[in-house]
């Protein structure tokens, strides 16, 4: 009776590990995560749009729901494929590049697919300020993922984290951004770049060993006892958010989000931190644990959904 109880339930922790990390293999966490956010953004404050598109043209601004679901698509696989050149399979590597690697002469295809979708929907249907914004950021975005694929990843000076989190926070703030500039938007951008930089920050100390072994360089990496304050982080960031939502300076629907998804990936850091992680009986290994970091940033779809 114990051996089957035990094999039922590392069946059950097994196929939880499937579920957890199917998205995560697929690329489809990060562009969920984005679509969330810019749905809340533009809820936040009153759905804006430029002043040139009439009302009549608002249902074809949902598009750019669609193109930022294909381009952090893209942005996303595109990266992962990219490392498996340079990965040594023989050691330690995650679940996703492992997953790139073997279906890469499916994934290559469908990748050029995708850019040929996402472009003609962009050029037919974006208005003008967000298609031109959208290609400034996919400049920056481009100069990135040129210089991280090129240079050695011991010569990195800047956590590749702070970068990826901060060109994450303008993207989804993009059909916001190119409507209406606010000083309040200014804030909201920046709490959400502080945001999406401690989930990366997460993300990279549950998959320290792995990096260590490949030689990828991250910031928890370069300073390892950031690794340690991670919780305290997160809930020094839910702190913040809380104080400009009651002070009115940022949408209470952005406040709440923020500070929730703040507060579910505090006990995350604290899981997977080399100094704390024996503490944690959770059966899920650490690189599923840090997986979960995602989906701590699904909290805009609950809020709007306790919002209507």
């Amino acid at each position: 009776m114990a051996t089957i109880l035990s094999d039922s339930s590392h069946s059950t922790t097994r196929s939880l590990r499937g579920l957890i990390s199917i998205p995560n293999m697929l690329s489809l966490d990060a562009p969920l995560v984005a679509i969330g956010w810019q749905w809340l953004l533009r809820s936040g404050f009153d759905n804006p749009s430029p002043p040139n598109i009439p009302a009549s043209s608002q249902p074809m601004l949902t598009m750019s729901s669609g193109v930022l679901f294909i381009t952090v698509w893209l942005i996303y696989m595109a990266d992962r494929l990219l490392d498996c050149r340079r990965m040594d399979f023989s050691r330690e590597a995650t679940l996703r590049h492992r997953f790139a690697k073997r279906w890469s002469s499916i994934l290559w295809p469908l990748w050029g697919v995708m850019l040929a979708t996402g472009g003609l929907t962009a050029f037919t249907y974006l208005h003008r300020e967000l298609l031109i914004g959208g290609c400034i950021l996919l400049g920056f975005v481009t100069l990135y993922a040129a210089a991280v694929h090129r240079v050695q990843p011991r010569q990195q000076r800047l956590p590749k984290e702070f970068i990826v989190g901060s060109l994450f926070a303008f993207g989804v703030s993009l059909p916001v951004v190119t409507a209406r500039v606010t000083f309040s938007l200014g804030i909201t951008t920046g709490l959400l770049a502080a945001l999406f930089v401690l989930n990366c920050l997460c993300v990279a100390t549950a998959q320290r060993p792995s990096d260590r072994q490949q030689g990828m360089d991250s910031a928890v990496l370069m300073y390892p006892p950031l690794s340690t304050h991670l919780p305290w982080l997160a809930a020094g960031l839910a702190t913040i958010s809380a104080s400009l939502g009651i002070s009115g300076s940022i949408p209470l629907s952005i406040t709440a989000a923020v500070s929730l998804s703040c507060i579910l990936l505090i006990p995350i850091a604290w899981s997977i931190d080399d100094q704390t992680s024996k503490l944690s009986a959770s059966p899920l290994s650490t690189s599923t644990r840090g997986e979960l970091a995602d989906y701590a940033l699904l909290s805009p779809f609950l809020i709007m959904a306790i919002a209507t």
